[in-house]
Formats: structure tokens, sequence, C-alpha cells
């Protein structure tokens, strides 16, 4: 049952409660001003007949007259007057007003010649203008309902436009076509509602897209890694190893000339130096592997020196109370701290990066301040800070950026400290 409808039947049904009130009270202050009004005529036609006592011709003039509310007939001795006829009214309603139990208002006067005038009281007149009355009030109530129930299904049929606009706007949503927008009407409510829609729908579109773009981003970047991967282990290890495949086989066929064996050897173990070498950094790009033995501020002063030494940016760390993580943690600082290096490479054009490690218990507060270029105005962050965000949120972190153009950009980690934290004793 829509909301039109109930709310028309609960306006009905106050009307029905009010027309029935209003009708009850109607119908019991009826009876006694029928009541009050029979006994007026009554003492008015009492007058009337006390006047023209003993005159013949004026009573024969009072018989002819109509009178309202009574009865005036003459009898002969031993008849009864005729019962009064309703004829105007219904008789249920004229039951329900004036019952038949209801006492007769009469007056009977002996004439000289032996008849007998009765004077009866009349409620015919009366009731008629109860029922006029009803009709009237039954009438207007159905008007008032019927105009009440038809501007209500208009308003509410026009205020709950918005919201089958709405819904229909969430399907739209919710089938991933972002575009959907609501137009704006004339109810101010729905009018916000709107707005705020329209807005909610924006965002989600340039999430949409942005989705796009690093996923773009990322599938190039997966490739990019992949091809470094692969000059690594051609260029690199691969080199290496023909190298020492071929001076194995030199060796297997001059092993009795032990001066060509002499100097072999050493190319060989030098090979495999410089391929254990090969392997170690690449095993570190893949994995911070440094802070099993070391742990994660030793890791973190090796990384500050390399890229330090790689990039040739001073790099200057500081740390003050360092406490001890859990390894996921661990590694997602060591890895967002990798990549704001890593940006501040390929990006900044900067002379010198802080990295400020600050702890008091509570929250571990990270700060790496460079004097580079920093961000351009409206730039949409790329692959390596949308991962700084993520690792953020995966620590339940907050990670702020502060930039102005050619002043650097500061960034700032606060991790609180709890379950995945605790201070070192």
């Amino acid at each position: 049952m829509g909301a039109v409808v109930r709310l028309n039947l609960l306006v009905a049904g106050a009307f029905v409660v009010a027309l029935v009130l209003s009708l009850s009270g109607l119908l019991r202050q009826a009876k006694t001003d029928i009541a009050r009004e029979l006994e007026a005529g009554m003492a008015m036609a009492d007058q009337m007949l006390a006047q023209a006592e003993g005159t013949p011709a004026q009573l024969e003039r009072l018989l002819a007259t109509e009178l309202r509310h009574l009865q005036l007939v003459r009898l002969a001795p031993g008849v009864s007057p005729s019962p009064v006829i309703q004829d105007q009214v219904p008789a249920w309603f004229a039951a329900r007003v004036w019952p038949d139990d209801m006492p007769l208002i009469e007056r009977r006067q002996p004439l000289p010649d032996g008849s007998m005038l009765v004077l009866t009281a009349d409620p015919g007149d009366e009731l008629e203008e109860v029922w006029e009355s009803a009709l009237q009030v039954l009438i207007l109530f159905a008007v008032a309902a019927l105009l009440s129930t038809g501007a209500i299904s208009w308003g509410v049929s026009r205020g709950l436009r918005p919201f089958g606009e709405l819904l229909s706007a969430l399907d739209q949503i919710q089938q991933g076509q972002f575009t959907a927008r609501l137009q704006p009407c004339v109810v101010p409510e729905a009018n916000r509602l709107a707005s705020h829609f329209n807005r909610m729908a924006e965002a989600l579109e340039r999430e949409q897209a942005d989705n796009r773009r690093l996923t773009r981003e990322l599938m190039a970047l997966q490739e990019k890694e992949r091809s470094y991967l692969a000059r690594e282990l051609h260029d690199d290890l691969g080199q290496y190893l023909t190298g020492i495949r071929a001076r194995a086989y030199l060796m297997t066929h001059t092993a009795d000339n032990s001066v060509l064996v002499a100097q072999t050897a050493p190319l060989i173990v030098s090979d495999c130096e410089a391929m254990q070498q090969g392997f170690r950094r690449l095993i570190r790009s893949l994995h911070p592997v440094i802070m099993e033995p070391l742990g994660l501020e030793e890791s973190l002063r090796s990384l500050a020196e390399q890229w330090q030494h790689s990039s040739g940016v001073n790099c200057q760390l500081s740390i003050d109370g360092l406490p001890v993580l859990d390894h996921e943690t661990s590694t997602h600082l060591y890895r967002l701290l990798q990549e704001a290096l890593n940006n501040v490479a390929r990006h900044a054009d900067a002379s010198r990066v802080d990295i400020r490690l600050q702890s008091d218990g509570a929250q571990l507060r990270v700060q790496v301040l460079d004097d580079g270029c920093g961000l351009a105005e409206g730039v949409r962050p790329g692959v390596g800070l949308r991962s700084m965000h993520e690792r953020a949120r995966y620590m339940n972190a907050e990670l702020d950026l502060a930039s102005a153009r050619g002043q650097g950009l500061a960034l700032s980690l606060t991790i609180p400290l709890g379950t995945a934290a605790s201070p070192t004793g």
C-alpha cells in the first residue's frame, strides 16, 4: 500500500470520526430543541384558546389556521385523534431523534356542543429542519474530505516524485552508470537531497575514472617490472652464468694445464660473487629482506644511505624512540618511505631530504621533508601516491601531504600505537 493511499485512508478515517461526533452532537441537541419548541408552541396555543373561549366565530377561525408545531382538531364525542404522520423525514431518522416512546404533548378541552377540542404538539417541522441540517453537515464533510484527499494526493505525489527519481538514479548507480544526475526541483529539502546526490555521483564518476587510469598505470608498471626483471636476469645474471659456464667448460678440457686452471678459477669466483650481488639487489627491490636480520631502524638507515648514494640527494634520517612494530606494519612503513624517496628522486628535483621519526608512546609520527619543486596545483595522484595512501590505511594511520609550488613537499604520517606496536624496553 502506497504512502498516498495510507495517508488518504488516515484522513478519511479522521473525517468519519469527526462526522460521527458532529452528527451525534446534532441529534442530542435536536431532541432538546424540539421539546423546547413544542412546549413554547403549546403555551402560545393555550393563550390563543383562552382568548377564543366563548367566541365561536374566533374559535372557528383558529381551527382553520395552520399552526406551526401544532395540530388543532375538533372531534365528536368518543372519537380519538389520528396519529401524526411524518412523511418529510425518513422513518429511521425520525425514530432516532424523536422516538415513539416520547411523552405525547396534548391538550383536550370540551366544547359547549359536546365535542372535544384536541391540541397536539407536532414535531414534524422541527424534524425536517434537523434532517436538513444533518444533510448539510454530511455534504460539508464529504466535500471537505474529497478536497482534502485530493490536495493530499496531489501534494504527496508531487513531494514523492523526487524520491522516485532518486530511486531510479540509485538503480543506475548500482549498475555502474555514474553519470546519473538529479534535476533541481521546487521542494527545498528534495533540492538539497538532489544536490548531495549529484556531488556523490560526481565523486563516484571521478573515482571510476581514477580507478581506470590507475588500472592502466598498474598494468604498465607491471609490464615495466617484468621488463626490468627480464633485463636484470638476461643482461646481468645471464651474462655471468654464460661466463661461468664457458670457463667451467674450458677447465674440464684443460684439467692437466694447472696454469690455465689457476687463472680461470678466480674468474669463476669473481663472476659468482658478482652474480650473488645481483641476486641480492634484485631480491632487495622485491622484498625488504634486510629488515629480518637488522630490524626496522637499521633497515631505514640502510635505505636512506643507499638512496642518497644512488640519487645524489643529501638525505638526513632522525629517529627518536622508534617502537617495536609488528612485521606487517614495519613492512608497510618501510615501503611507504621507500616510495616517498623514489617520488623525490623522480619528480621533486630536490637537493635535500629530511626524514624524522618520533614516538611519544601513543603514536608514531613520521615526516619526510624535501626542498624540491612541490606538487603542481590540481595534479591527480598517481600510483605512487595512491599506494602510500593505501599503506597508510592498512596501518590505520593518517597521511597528509602539504605542498606549495616551488617550496617542496611535506609528508606527515601518524601511526597509532596499539596492538600493532609496543615501545622498546
